[in-house]
C-alpha cells in the first residue's frame, strides 16, 4: 500500500528501477455534495500536491437505502474533455481546488510526524518504566 506522505509502495518489488521517476504522494478523497431534497453527488478522487483527479462519480437519492450500491456511472476518464473540465470547475467553485489539496498534503505530513513523535514518546516511557 502506498505511503500517504511519500507515495512510495514499499510492499511490492517488481524489479523495475523507478528511482528516475519522481515520487508523487496522493491522498484518496471522497467529496459528497448534497441537496436539501436528500440527493447526493459523490466524487471519488485522488488528491495530488497540485491537482485533484476525479476517478468516478455516483448519485444517491434520499430513498436509497444503505444496503444499495449506487451506480458509479461511466468511467470518468471516458467523458468528453469539456465535461471533465466542467466537473472540475464544479468542485473548484465549492472550494475543492489545488490550495485545498496542498493544505491536505501539508496536514498529512505534519500529522504523520506528530504521530511518529507520540509513538516514540510512548515507546520511551514504556522502556523507562
Amino acid at each position: 500500500m502506498p505511503d500517504v506522505v511519500t507515495g512510495e509502495d514499499n510492499d511490492v518489488d517488481d524489479g523495475n528501477d523507478d528511482s528516475q521517476r519522481p515520487v508523487q504522494s496522493s491522498i484518496p478523497l471522497v467529496v459528497t455534495i448534497s441537496k436539501k431534497c436528500g440527493t447526493c453527488l459523490e466524487f471519488n478522487c485522488v488528491a495530488y500536491a497540485d491537482e485533484i483527479k476525479i476517478d468516478s462519480m455516483s448519485i444517491t437519492g434520499s430513498e436509497t437505502s444503505e444496503d444499495q450500491m449506487p451506480y458509479d456511472g461511466p468511467n470518468f476518464h471516458d467523458f468528453d474533455e469539456k465535461l471533465k473540465k466542467g466537473f472540475h470547475k464544479y468542485l473548484e467553485i465549492r472550494g475543492i481546488k489545488a490550495s485545498t489539496t496542498n493544505f491536505l498534503h501539508e496536514y498529512m505530513i505534519n500529522k504523520d510526524s506528530r504521530e511518529y513523535m507520540g509513538w516514540l514518546s510512548n515507546l520511551k516511557q514504556f522502556i523507562e518504566a
